[in-house]
């Protein structure tokens, strides 16, 4: 490299030859465009919803934590309360215990206080033990040419006599059944009068009546009056006049012997589709041991048999004694328990209806749902239990 030395006159003289650089703008636009300052957009403060969120969540947890706290303190003065309660009853109670009470049934009275009562039951139907406190009035409900007896209990303090017959019952209490929202049809009370003399009922049947529009009708209309007189001797069918009474269907109404003719008893579903015992009038066997053996097979489609496909049984009638074996080992636990109950009631709802006690055997338990397998049944006194409202 060339080893040129640089004075300063030289350098001076060089600068002079510089073209001259001039700015001709106004001094107010250049200060203006310096004084300017950018703005820049300015970021959010991502972190100030996280700070709010961590202070909510420390004001939350110091409120829980107070109030669990006062609960405890609570709680414990309550219980240090009736721990002192209970403490002072007892310092206050008597040191020497009462003496027994004297007299009849002062054992059996410790007894009692240490019973458990027993577990609900199954039933269904009206056994005598219902009746200690009420009475039974039964009526034989009507529904598609069908009748179901229904047996409502009711208290002896609505029945306003302590020992009303059966058409005092009737007459009080028939005409305030909902027999449609039993899912029944509208029947009772009966057109015409009723008198009852003694054991037997009369019937006055008013011109113009429903009762003969056809056989089934007939049918029907008898099959009700024995149904809601069965606890009766005799019925009888007349006119207004008194005599007896013509119908086109059946000639004429011989006196009704209520109960005269056993009915095996089967289901039937009423329009609310709750399932009814009915007795099979008409269709039933003329002895206690058929009728038990034909529970299985319904008399046509309106029925439904209470005995379960599975189970299988043999009757034998000694007299008025009906003695029904299962094939197996039957284990009451073992099936429904609505099911099991209506088979056990409608076996012996139609062994009373032939007036024959009922003994069943072969059974796992030797009791089951207040039913006692050991001797002869308890046989109930009417199906369909329906409880009347206390006002």
């Amino acid at each position: 490299m060339p080893n040129d030395k640089w004075n300063d006159e030289e350098i001076e003289n060089l600068l002079r030859d510089f073209p001259k650089i001039q700015d001709r703008r106004p001094k107010a636009e250049v200060y203006k465009k310096l004084s300017r300052k950018e703005r820049m957009p300015k970021q959010p403060k991502r972190w100030l919803p996280l700070l709010v969120a961590i202070v909510a969540f420390l004001s939350i947890t110091v409120l829980v934590a107070s109030l669990l706290q006062q609960n405890g303190t609570d709680s414990s003065s309550e219980s240090e309360s009736s721990e002192a309660e209970s403490t002072m009853a007892t310092d206050e109670a008597p040191t020497e215990q009462a003496e027994p009470p004297e007299g009849p049934g002062a054992e059996s009275g410790g007894e009692a206080s240490l019973a458990v009562e027993e577990p609900e039951t199954l039933r269904t139907a009206v056994y005598e033990s219902d009746l200690e406190d009420a009475h039974i009035l039964r009526i034989g409900l009507a529904y598609q040419g069908y009748v179901v007896p229904a047996s409502f209990v009711v208290p002896k303090q609505l029945a306003g006599t302590a020992e009303p017959d059966s058409l005092g019952l009737y007459e009080n209490f028939a005409g305030q059944i909902d027999e449609s929202g039993l899912g029944f049809d509208e029947y009772h009370p009966y057109e015409g009068e009723l008198q009852q003399v003694g054991s037997t009922i009369s019937h006055f049947l008013p011109d113009g009546h429903s009762y003969d529009q056809g056989s089934s009708s007939t049918l029907l209309y008898l099959n009700s009056l024995e149904e809601t007189f069965m606890d009766l001797q005799e019925i009888r069918v007349l006119t207004e006049d008194g005599e007896t009474a013509q119908l086109s269907h059946v000639g004429t109404v011989e006196p009704i012997v209520p109960g005269e003719q056993g009915q095996s008893f089967y289901l039937i579903e009423s329009s609310t589709g709750d399932w009814y015992m009915a007795p099979a009038y008409g269709m039933s066997a003329g002895n206690v041991q058929e009728a038990l053996m034909a529970l299985p097979q319904p008399p046509n489609d309106d029925y439904r048999s209470p005995v379960p496909e599975e189970v299988s049984y043999s009757v034998e009638a000694e007299g008025a004694a009906a003695i029904l074996t299962f094939e197996e080992p039957l284990d009451f636990e073992a099936m429904d328990g609505t099911e099991a109950m209506r088979m056990l009631e409608s076996m012996a709802l139609t062994a009373h209806s032939y007036g024959a006690s009922l003994t069943v055997s072969n059974t796992v338990q030797t009791e089951w749902s207040g039913f006692d397998f050991s001797g002869e049944l308890e046989l109930p006194l009417s199906p369909n239990r329906i409880d009347w409202p206390e006002k």
